[in-house]
């Protein structure tokens, strides 16, 4: 699903806003039957104007490549050593929802 940022949010926001989210992180005993793993980057041209996202959805255990998508858009948080989520997740959150909607069972 994809995740919505407020458009304008501080670095100090996304601190709190950080802190609200780590209860909700599962650390352990939720991976049975795994049947799709991706692959994840985000890049910054334009001196970090942009940020391009791209991903792999591939089928597993046998690592067959069934859908990939990029995306692009304007890049609306700052880098922030410990809040890159806040900056990259726009752009895979898009892609995330593309894919979604292209896996094959």
């Amino acid at each position: 699903m994809p995740v919505s940022w407020p458009d304008e949010l501080t670095p100090a926001a996304a601190r709190v806003l950080q802190e609200q989210l780590r209860t909700h992180v599962i650390r352990k005993g939720r991976l049975d039957d795994v049947r799709w793993v991706a692959g994840v980057d985000v890049a910054f041209p334009a001196q970090g104007a942009v940020s391009r996202g791209a991903a792999v959805l591939l089928r597993f255990p046998q690592m067959v490549p069934v859908a990939s998508s990029v995306a692009e858009l304007p890049t609306r948080f700052p880098y922030v050593p410990g809040l890159l989520s806040f900056r990259e997740l726009p752009a895979l959150s898009m892609i995330a929802g593309r894919l979604a909607n292209r896996k094959r069972s």
